[in-house]
């Protein structure tokens, strides 16, 4: 029997509310794109490049009581940080639009002088903080996007948000009353991607998942000694690189596929 994290259902939860989606249980599994807003005549600026601040996941009883700042590698600061290399390189190579250069972006006065959107967003029954990589400021007010765009002279602007989660099942076999089995932990990243044109139009939604196989494998007997000492979360950056990495690559995929009327899931996993 496996057991869905808690931190699974709440980085979904995250993401949901980044797209905007009718309903809090709803995800969209077709992106959402407006053709006639696309074409390599099309110039693009990436606005912001954000993740949720907590690298979602089971805490050990050591840290039940620690705020996730103060436990090693659980902010997520780095790994949008290197993360955000890669979006703007996946941009820069689509052929639906012009990317304008990021140091253009960044340094435009236009970009200097916009006041950007509190660094937190509501989810559920709480709310999640941000954390924007490098020098990106926090943008997700239509309005504010759409003059943006304005400001840029670009026919429209681009927000990235990620998530990032550990999510961990148990399997379990009783042999003689005695309970054995695994502990197995999976790396899991979605991608939140939004576009609006300068008259605050979304042109673009789309919510991609990319989950690990399960790699991290521990037997346990009676007791899992890692659930009263503590998680660590830095091991698994490695790992949320990797797997955020191919989720950028499947957001564009699916960006693409929607322009070509072709479609794709949502979810994918890699080994």
């Amino acid at each position: 029997m496996k057991r869905v994290s808690i931190a699974l259902v709440i980085a979904v939860f995250f993401v949901m509310t980044i797209v905007g989606t009718a309903s809090a249980l709803t995800i969209t599994k077709k992106t959402k794109t407006d053709k006639k807003a696309f074409g390599a005549e099309k110039r693009y600026a990436v606005v912001t490049i954000a993740s949720a601040k907590k690298f979602y996941g089971e805490k050990g009883m050591s840290q039940t009581f620690k705020k996730m700042e103060d436990i090693p590698g659980a902010d997520t600061q780095p790994l949008i940080d290197e993360l955000s290399a890669d979006i703007i390189k996946t941009f820069e190579e689509s052929e639906h639009f012009t990317l304008v250069p990021e140091s253009e972006v960044l340094g435009s006065e236009a970009y200097k002088k916009a006041t950007e959107d509190e660094r937190e967003q509501k989810v559920v029954f709480f709310k999640a903080q941000i954390n924007t990589a490098n020098k990106y400021k926090y943008f997700s007010d239509p309005k504010k996007l759409a003059q943006l765009a304005k400001d840029l002279k670009v026919d429209g602007v681009i927000t990235v948000t990620m998530s990032f989660s550990i999510n961990t099942g148990k399997s379990f076999l009783s042999i003689g009353g005695l309970s054995v089995g695994k502990k197995e932990y999976s790396v899991m990243s979605t991608v939140a991607t939004l576009a609006y044109d300068q008259d605050g139009k979304r042109v673009l939604r789309d919510t991609t998942v990319r989950q690990a196989e399960p790699g991290d494998k521990k037997a346990i007997i009676l007791l899992d000694l890692t659930d009263i000492t503590k998680t660590d979360f830095t091991k698994f950056h490695p790992s949320a690189l990797t797997i955020g990495t191919k989720a950028i690559d499947d957001m564009h995929t699916r960006f693409s596929n929607s322009l070509e009327g072709k479609r794709a899931s949502i979810f994918q996993k890699v080994k």
